[in-house]
């Protein structure tokens, strides 16, 4: 590719590629098919569905000795176990339902259904395990988040604190450890007949969760990618009214961070389940300007032109190189004679 101009059977193999450069090209491989969209809007209705049951009807259970039933604000702690239980379970479960439908295997044509990279899924056995340590590394990393932002300190309400993590973990670090497996272990490879490069999930979990409009379009993606910021999002709105004077019954820490994070999470994947559809319904996968084949197209040709701006700015960086060396050299053949 050094020499001469640009041709397409030039391109870099798609391991010279970048991880990034990887993944943008799976997530857009595919158009969703009915089936996948089917399955992923049962998926965040099963979510919704199993969160409110942890808010509402696991305290409800609850009676006083006065015989009222409990609520988020009287039994905040059950409300965060059963929110977090109910959820992870309904997420492995439907995560090992459907793993084939959203590797992308299902469309009917198959030049859409692989591309050079594809992530390798978990088995069953594997997603439970990768849950459990997303939900213990999530608990840690959210407390220690949560005393940085002073919501509370680790000795005046480490268990609440606790609660509030796993909960939150449980609804955005859960379902990345299903698709993509924890992201601290080596997991995603391609499937071209040639050599097979392996790289860290931490790619694809950078790849959806922080490099936006390049990454999470595709539904189940997108789903993950809204149950991880928007709970986070609620608990940061949440906080809001903990330091104000109203001396409301559902002021005090963690209740407001439990309404935040459960109407996040809620608001989150009833998104998900329109964006599905959406993507479902149009013709090239294109949805809002996201995705699709077309801007696909597109941004190859970009990435071709940027390739080749690069080649000219190398081959004409060695060009002034080169005349800068014989320069040099002529100047210093002449200083010598001129010694002599």
């Amino acid at each position: 590719m050094m020499g001469g101009e640009f041709k397409e059977e030039n391109k870099p193999e798609p391991w010279e590629r970048s991880p990034y450069e990887l993944g943008r090209e799976y997530a857009y491989h595919h158009r969703v098919s009915g089936k996948a969209a089917a399955w992923i809007v049962a998926y965040c209705v099963a979510l919704i569905c199993a969160v409110l049951e942890g808010a509402v009807g696991a305290p409800a259970h609850r009676v006083d000795a006065k015989g009222n039933a409990g609520t988020l604000i009287t039994h905040p702690l059950v409300v965060a176990r059963s929110a977090a239980i109910l959820h992870a379970g309904v997420c492995v479960v439907f995560h090992i339902l459907a793993r084939r439908v959203w590797s992308g295997d299902d469309h009917d044509d198959p030049t859409k259904r692989v591309g050079p990279h594809l992530p390798v899924r978990c088995g069953p056995l594997g997603m439970i395990l990768n849950s459990v340590l997303a939900v213990a590394f999530g608990t840690a990393f959210y407390t220690l988040l949560f005393c940085a932002f002073n919501y509370t300190s680790l000795f005046r309400k480490p268990i609440e604190t606790m609660h509030v993590a796993a909960m939150v973990s449980s609804f955005g670090w859960v379902p990345g450890a299903c698709l993509y497996g924890f992201p601290m272990t080596s997991g995603w490879r391609g499937r071209d007949g040639g050599a097979v490069k392996t790289f860290w999930n931490f790619w694809e979990w950078h790849r959806v969760l922080f490099m936006g409009c390049n990454a999470p379009w595709r539904p189940a993606d997108a789903s993950w990618f809204l149950a991880f910021w928007f709970p986070a999002l609620g608990c940061w709105v949440g906080a809001m009214p903990i330091p104000l004077d109203w001396g409301r019954a559902w002021q005090p820490y963690p209740i407001t961070l439990l309404y935040g994070a459960i109407g996040g999470m809620c608001l989150g994947q009833a998104v998900a389940a329109v964006w599905a559809v959406a993507k479902w319904r149009s013709d090239d996968g294109c949805v809002l300007g996201f995705g699709g084949e077309e801007n696909e197209r597109e941004k190859r040709a970009r990435w071709i032109e940027e390739v080749r701006a690069d080649e000219e700015e190398m081959l004409a960086r060695v060009k002034r190189n080169d005349e800068y060396g014989k320069r040099r050299r002529k100047e210093e053949r002449e200083r010598r004679r001129r010694e002599r």
